[in-house]
């Protein structure tokens, strides 16, 4: 297994410095929770390295292992679907309570492996773990500790990139991939991630400066004599635009993801109106989903159809939140990742590719104040709640984004799939 690592390894040596000292700006002192499948176990290994080195406390890896999870989920008696145990619960409350920072490796050792399971089974399974760990989710998604999600390559899913590669050149291609998306291939990776912070907060300043509260999202290409999408999304009354780059309640800077082309924020889950197609696929329950079209009224999903996945995006929005909006984000397709021409497979990846809109739950930070907020106040704000959060790619370069402002003028920020010139001058 350790030859997942022999792509340009002091590259990779690299990358595990920059998840470490970038993404989660670990503290000396501060504990860390690794979440890994078994085939990550090479690199996990090298942040651990690094994690102490740095001075970690303690780091503890949560393995995952997609046949393991796969085996409950088609042959457990039914009535057992929903336990957690007790111990799980109390682990995630001391990691909240001390803060510790979060670090989650994506990329499938066994993709597709959960074709063949009950849609509703697995509904079932993961609102049971999110409901009784949703203290845990509200605290990342305050910001209350540090996480970061970043991708590492196994043969499978490399084989799914590539298929038209060997099993070794895939996995080194998709290395290669990887590392020059996360910018851990050039000379000064930090240096390299400063400068892109700041460009990703300067169209977000933009965005705050014009004081936009409407997006709609237009289509040039027509499907039936329309336009393929035609999407209105108000936001809140105190919108927050925020990028990769985020701070801690403690004060400590941290990339919650490594990639990061997009800059965001939370639609009102109410006033959302309109059509729109997917234009890549995404995983609501962990399968795959793609070509689907969705038409909202008054915020709700109120019409869906996939040519993959139908009966997944059924028990999907069957959870309480999940057919409202909870974020809108802008990604220009001259983004890495868009221009790599590749297609992941992988939601951290590809929504970095497009811009997207995410199903279920709102970020606090999304709106100005939002963190000190509780739960009522937000709800009553337009921030949307739910158990899940679930990223879906719209942006194709035939789109065209025109923003509303507060005093009722028009801008287009994006034309084409591109942030217009207007945006990137006043934004430089």
């Amino acid at each position: 297994m350790d030859d997942v690592l022999q792509a340009a390894p002091e590259r990779v040596h690299a990358y595990a410095q920059l998840v470490v000292q970038v993404g989660l700006n670990l503290q000396p002192g501060q504990c860390v929770m690794i979440s890994a499948e078994l085939a990550h176990a090479p690199f996990v290994r090298q942040v651990a390295d690094v994690a102490y080195q740095q001075g970690a406390r303690y780091v503890h890896v949560a393995w995952f292992d997609a046949p393991l999870a796969r085996s409950r989920m088609k042959y457990s008696r039914p009535e057992f679907l929903e336990d957690l145990p007790e111990f799980e619960i109390v682990r995630h409350r001391q990691m909240v309570d001390e803060r510790w920072a979060r670090l989650s490796l994506t990329g499938d050792e066994f993709p597709d492996l959960f074709d063949d399971v009950d849609p509703n089974v697995m509904q079932r399974v993961q609102m049971a773990r999110a409901q009784k760990l949703r203290f845990y989710t509200e605290a990342m998604l305050a910001n209350a500790m540090q996480w970061c999600v970043a991708a590492v390559p196994t043969r499978a899913w490399a084989r799914k990139v590539f298929p038209q590669l060997d099993a070794e050149a895939a996995l080194d291609a998709l290395w290669k991939a990887v590392l020059r998306l996360a910018r851990a291939d050039v000379p000064d990776p930090v240096a390299a991630w400063r400068q892109h912070e700041q460009r990703l907060r300067n169209i977000a300043t933009f965005l705050t400066r014009h004081h936009v509260r409407r997006l709609r999202f237009v289509d040039r290409q027509h499907v039936d004599g329309k336009p393929a999408s035609n999407l209105s999304v108000t936001l809140t009354e105190r919108p927050a635009w925020v990028t990769g780059a985020a701070v801690s309640a403690r004060g400590v800077p941290f990339i919650a993801n490594i990639p990061t082309e997009e800059v965001f924020t939370a639609p009102h889950a109410a006033h959302v109106e309109g059509w729109v197609r997917t234009s890549r696929p995404f995983f609501p329950l962990m399968r795959e989903v793609r070509d689907a079209f969705f038409r909202f009224e008054r915020g709700e999903v109120v019409e869906f159809h996939a040519a993959k996945g139908q009966e997944v995006l059924e028990q999907f929005f069957k959870i309480p939140g999940a057919n409202r909006l909870g974020e809108v984000a802008l990604v220009d397709v001259r983004s890495p990742v868009h221009q790599s021409g590749l297609l992941f497979y992988e939601t951290l990846l590809d929504e970095n590719a497009a811009c997207h809109i995410a199903f279920g739950s709102a970020y606090p930070e999304c709106m100005e104040g939002g963190t000190q907020l509780d739960e009522d106040a937000r709800l009553a704000a337009g921030l949307n709640k739910s158990d899940t959060h679930v990223d879906v790619m719209i942006g194709t370069p035939t789109m065209d984004v025109i923003a509303e402002c507060a005093d009722g003028r028009e801008v287009v920020i994006m034309q084409q799939g591109q942030f217009t010139a207007a945006v990137m001058g006043e934004a430089a």
